[in-house]
């Protein structure tokens, strides 16, 4: 009895022993497997990175606008479209590629976004993109960035391979990261006009028709630390090292390494989120040794405010542009008698003239012609007054010329000025590069803020824009017009024979205080519950905060149109300003200057200065 007694207690001891082994040997799995995320939360939102596009051109390059790719400019891509945030393209060549920001032409008015608001390479560095592009003929494809300058000298960043139909987000670090037969670096350029993306590249032998799809592109400065993103977990009992990922679209899109080299025992990282767009994110842990993941709740990164100056404006003050002002009869609704000329063929250059035209609702007073020769041209008719140079400085147009655009063959227009109608007495613009209208009927805005600054063709008989001119001209292209073009009114020749429509001109003094002046905004912000706080300033120069900026506006603001009338006081030194906007939400502030400058001046304007 006591051995059995004895014989059932060792059993037992034996069977705790194992069962407290067997336990041994689980409890490190269970500690290992409890990888949590405790930050980001839900509550948090990380300042958007510095981006050029939100903070140079005040417009992000999100696809939300048929500007974010300049489409007239694409090489070897067809099927071009923008829709629900994301640009489109199918590549019908090897060097398909797509300009974000197009430099402009070389001896020319040049008014690209790259020539008016260069990049400067000592601030921007990482260019990232969010895209995907399918593999036709199984050839992987390569996306990359190529950086110019107007006068066509270029840079080739590092080419990046994409997955099959999948999106992908890389980075190019433009300092490190760039094409070994590139003849130049990212910083050989203190400022870069152009940048053109290549979006689907074959490795292999070219097969056309690689689809790809942009959804958002961003170059950026390196960040600061309100730019990047706190991220901690908890993993008790793991010796493996971590890659911190971001996951955009709330944890279910894209995936972006943020480091994959963080090493054991760590708990916590400021991770650099300043590369990617505003947006929802989830962050990933994941062990390198088992790849075992865990997601933070989904936090924000901000979508910065965006705000435009609406005045003062490149047009400068078209309230008091010349023709209203001093001759009393506007350039536009068009009429015969706003021309100096006839244009009317044989005496003038065109055939068709008609008011309005044949595609304008009845009663819309536009010009309406197609040139006989490669030599149309408007004289304006200044009622036998004369243009004060130092008054009237910006000029713009609303012109449509029809057809493709082809820069070798003469889509380009021009202004003339001086005191007579002959060569021998009037000056030349260099030329102004036209809109593509092919297939369209879209009116085109073309404006010149100074027409003292204007480029000129060699010996400008008509001297520069000053003292006083009693001719302008303006030739609309100079295209040769096709055998086929005749008088017909059929519309399938209106492309063919490059008709033309004229709308509207204006030549406007700057805007002038009198004695003060209504700034006008429009503010934009995905985040509209934010607050908001405005501040104008007058800015000598275009450099943000070196000291000599003069606040006249300081408060609170709501998204949408709004205004400030500024009575003038206190006075600022006379001169002229450029008007500089800073907006902040509680994350991000943004800095934008108006397109036209204000003049503070103590003279009042009564059909011209005095």
């Amino acid at each position: 009895m006591i051995s059995r007694l004895v014989s059932t207690r060792v059993i037992s001891v034996d069977f705790v022993r194992k069962l407290l082994c067997a336990q041994c040997l689980l409890l490190p799995a269970l500690a290992v497997g409890a990888l949590s995320v405790t930050q980001p939360t839900a509550s948090t939102t990380i300042a958007a990175g510095d981006d050029y596009a939100t903070q140079i051109l005040g417009n992000a390059w999100d696809m939300n606008d048929v500007i974010d790719i300049d489409t007239e400019e694409s090489l070897n891509v067809t099927s071009q479209n923008f829709g629900s945030g994301v640009f489109s393209g199918v590549t019908t060549a090897a060097d398909a590629n797509v300009y974000p920001l197009f430099e402009g032409q070389l001896s020319s008015i040049n008014l690209s976004r790259g020539a008016n608001f260069p990049v400067d390479t000592s601030r921007y560095r990482y260019f990232t993109v969010k895209m995907k592009a399918t593999q036709p003929g199984a050839p992987t494809e390569f996306s990359r960035l190529v950086f110019y300058q107007v006068n066509g000298t270029f840079g080739l960043g590092a080419y990046h391979a994409l997955p099959n139909n999948a999106y992908i987000i890389f980075t190019n670090d433009m300092m490190t990261q760039i094409d070994g037969s590139s003849p130049h670096q990212w910083t050989d350029f203190p400022q870069v006009t152009g940048l053109r993306v290549d979006p689907a590249t074959p490795g292999g032998a070219f097969t056309s028709g690689s689809q790809f799809s942009i959804e958002w592109i961003r170059l950026t400065s390196p960040a600061t630390a309100g730019e990047k993103t706190p991220v901690a977990w908890s993993d008790s009992g793991s010796a493996s090292s971590y890659s911190i990922i971001a996951v955009d679209n709330a944890g279910t899109g894209a995936s972006y390494i943020l480091s994959s080299t963080v090493p054991s025992g760590t708990t916590s990282l400021l991770a650099d989120t300043s590369f990617l767009a505003p947006g929802q994110y989830q962050i990933q842990v994941k062990r390198n040794a088992d790849n075992v993941t865990a997601n933070s709740a989904t936090f924000r990164i901000n979508s910065p405010p965006q705000i435009t100056m609406n005045t003062p404006n490149v047009a400068g003050d078209v309230t008091r542009d010349f023709a209203s002002s001093v001759t009393g009869n506007s350039w536009g609704p068009f009429s015969a008698t706003d021309f100096a000329v006839t244009p009317v063929a044989p005496t003038g250059h065109f055939n068709l003239v008609s008011y309005p035209s044949p595609t304008t609702p009845p009663g819309t007073s536009v010009f309406y012609g197609r040139p006989v020769d490669a030599d149309p041209q408007w004289f304006l008719n200044l009622a036998g007054h004369v243009i004060d140079t130092s008054i009237y400085r910006s000029l713009c147009f609303d012109m449509l010329v029809y057809g493709p655009r082809d820069f070798g063959a003469g889509a380009v227009a021009r202004i003339f000025w001086g005191n007579g109608t002959t060569a021998a007495t009037m000056s030349t613009s260099q030329d102004i590069v036209l809109d593509d209208n092919l297939g369209d009927s879209i009116v085109n805005q073309y404006c010149i803020r100074d027409l003292a600054a204007v480029p000129l063709e060699p010996n400008p008989n008509g001297g520069a824009w000053s003292g006083t001119k009693s001719v302008l001209r303006i030739d609309p292209n100079e295209f040769t017009p096709s055998a086929g073009c005749s008088t017909s009114t059929n519309p399938a020749l209106y492309d063919t024979c490059h008709d033309i429509r004229l709308d509207k001109v204006t030549l406007s003094p700057f805007a002038r205080t009198n004695p003060g002046y209504t700034f006008q905004w429009s503010l934009t912000d995905a985040n509209a519950s934010d607050a908001h706080l405005l501040r104008l300033y007058l800015d000598p120069d275009t450099i943000p905060f070196n000291g000599n900026e003069i606040l006249v506006y300081n408060s609170a603001v709501s998204t949408g149109a709004g205004q400030y009338a500024w009575p003038g006081s206190p006075a600022p030194p006379l001169g002229t300003y450029n008007v500089m906007a800073v907006v902040d939400d509680p994350y991000n502030e943004v800095v934008q200057y108006a397109g036209g400058p204000l003049v503070v001046s103590d003279e009042i304007f009564r059909n011209g200065f005095q």
